[in-house]
């Protein structure tokens, strides 16, 4: 089992032992929270040297400890971020030691925000299969529809949903896929569930290639075990499930043993016999791994510290303003016993005298308020930071004034994230890919697609690209005007999603000359428009010298 992160984790190793020594050998006066502050760097990639002819049932046992103990640990840290992203957050262990009674704990979890918007903007509507404009091919191939249909019947759109949530939480997510089972009733062959990447891991070849070798889930179950001196015992188990290529297994992993277990093989309606490796009559892996990133980096690891500070200034804001609200009474050259001045306060007046002319006696309210608009330009800069990491646009509340359209676009944020969605776009294609395939396979081996190939499907999202409409369709006639191709047109000009279907169906409808004969019309209309000036300019200049002509006071 091999990780090139494994120096990276040593170094994070020594990092922590030298904070936790720190902490040790320091006492905190202030505010402390009863939790040390985590920092991730991303999943780990599991690998092996094996290679897939070397891949056999045995051979998985013997590395599989080793490779759950890899995973366990992403396990972890996925376990914190999804926990972080649902609001349980350090701040809600902080603690004071300064009149304790005043600990006000606020949690504002950006955490979620970020992630639910992200998944709002780019998956918000359903990704789409299209067929790829070809320039010789003008056939619509009614395969597509039909695989559209099947994945409307699986609910993919809300599992796509679900795989960009755990992308944006833990920076990786799973796709189980496989033949659909024969009781149920839907009319996809094939079926598909979002894994919870806790339980789930993919091991790749530690080659060049760095090709998937297999892949395998575990569920967690229980025995009761009666013991010699009569007590009840439970004990717990998890059967793993790993998929190759070519053969599915199971194993049985209860005190740190592993056991290879048998599975039952049907020969025929009736007889069954037991195998250790169950080949799959449609091969393909059948878990896939969408990452967002090579490194695995979900949103929120990038911004938990900044996270973090949010709610500690939020938190020791309100404390201050409360500490204002109760301020401490400070008796100068004045002593007064305890029952005394509850008795006092009790009936809202405070006695004071003195006996000292020149030392006078006094009570004064201690009081050192915390500046809202200080922390008000922390807490911006620190938010505005956040939001700029994770490519999520600013809501601005102030009046834009003179800006232009795409100016404000600029400024709060949208173009730039609209240029994040296209790369979070580009990781989620490149696993789609090989969804589909199996996919195919599968339709195929069920007679339910059999002329449609991975090549022919295109993966469309769908964004709002009516912002700036106005400025959007005159570059595009601007463009017509200046005789640019209409194809390079209609992907300058920012108006469609796929602008290449938009020209297929454009040229189907007008016909091929459709842009060439509209600048014929914008050009005839043009030399038109310059005759009529011509002609208007002659007439003026004639009028002016037969004027002249016809004026004495010319000399003519």
């Amino acid at each position: 089992m091999e990780d090139f992160r494994s120096e990276e984790n040593s170094n994070l190793k020594d990092n922590s032992q030298n904070s936790e020594a720190v902490r040790t050998t320091d006492t905190p006066t202030v505010t402390p929270i009863n939790e040390p502050q985590r920092v991730f760097f991303g999943r780990r990639v599991l690998r092996t040297s094996l290679t897939k002819k070397e891949l056999t049932a045995e051979k998985i046992r013997q590395i599989l400890p080793q490779v759950l103990r890899e995973h366990e640990r992403n396990a972890n840290e996925i376990g914190y971020l999804y926990n972080y992203y649902k609001g349980k957050q350090p701040i809600l262990k902080k603690q004071k030691v300064v009149r304790p009674e005043i600990n006000n704990k606020v949690l504002e979890n950006h955490a979620f925000e970020v992630v639910e918007f992200k998944k709002a903007y780019i998956y918000g509507e359903p990704v789409q299969y299209v067929q790829k404009g070809e320039k010789n091919n003008e056939t619509i191939n009614p395969d597509i529809s039909e695989l559209n249909k099947y994945m409307e019947s699986e609910d993919k759109a809300s599992q796509d949903k679900e795989i960009a949530e755990w992308q944006y939480i833990c920076g990786t997510a799973y796709r189980w896929v496989d033949v659909d089972s024969e009781d149920d009733e839907d009319e996809a062959p094939f079926e598909i569930r979002t894994a919870d990447p806790r339980k789930t891991f993919v091991v790749y070849s530690s080659g060049i290639k760095g090709e998937q070798l297999f892949c395998g889930y575990y569920s967690y179950f229980s025995n009761r075990i009666m013991a010699e001196d009569g007590n009840e015992y439970i004990s717990k188990y998890r059967i793993i499930t790993v998929y190759t290529d070519t053969f599915m297994c199971q194993y049985k992993e209860s005190f740190g043993n592993f056991e290879l277990l048998d599975m039952d093989m049907p020969i025929n309606d009736t007889e069954f016999i037991k195998v250790k490796e169950y080949p799959l009559k449609i091969k393909g892996q059948r878990i896939i791994e969408y990452p967002l990133n090579q490194a695995r980096l979900g949103l929120i690891e990038l911004v938990m510290t900044g996270l973090n500070a949010l709610n500690r200034i939020k938190s020791d804001d309100i404390d201050g303003i409360d500490q204002f609200v109760q301020s401490l009474l400070v008796f100068i050259n004045q002593e007064i016993d305890i029952p005394t001045f509850k008795k006092l306060v009790e009936a809202g007046a405070i006695e004071v005298s003195s006996s000292d002319p020149n030392k006078p006696a006094d009570v004064k309210l201690l009081t050192s308020q915390l500046l809202h608009s200080e922390t008000k330009i922390v807490t911006d800069d620190i938010y505005n930071n956040i939001l700029t990491i994770c490519g999520v646009p600013r809501l601005n509340d102030k009046p834009s004034g003179g800006d232009t359209g795409q100016a404000r676009l600029l400024g709060e944020g949208w173009t730039m994230a609209d240029e994040r969605a296209k790369q979070d776009e580009l990781s989620f294609k490149k696993s789609e890919r090989q969804f589909l395939k199996l996919i195919l396979r599968i339709c195929k081996y069920e007679n339910k697609i059999t002329t449609l190939k991975n090549s022919d499907i295109d993966i469309k999202f769908t964004r709002n690209k009516s912002d700036n409409l106005l400025v959007k369709t005159q570059g595009l006639l601007n463009m017509k005007e200046a005789q640019v191709s209409p194809d390079i047109a209609f992907t300058i000009c920012g108006l469609f999603s796929d602008p290449n279907d938009v020209y297929a169906k454009a040229k189907k409808y007008f016909g091929d000359n459709f842009w060439k004969s509209e600048g014929e019309k914008v050009s005839n209309n043009l030399t038109t428009l310059s005759n009529q000036n011509n002609d208007s300019q002659n007439n003026d200049n004639q009028d002016k010298n037969s004027k002249e002509k016809n004026n004495p006071a010319s000399g003519g």
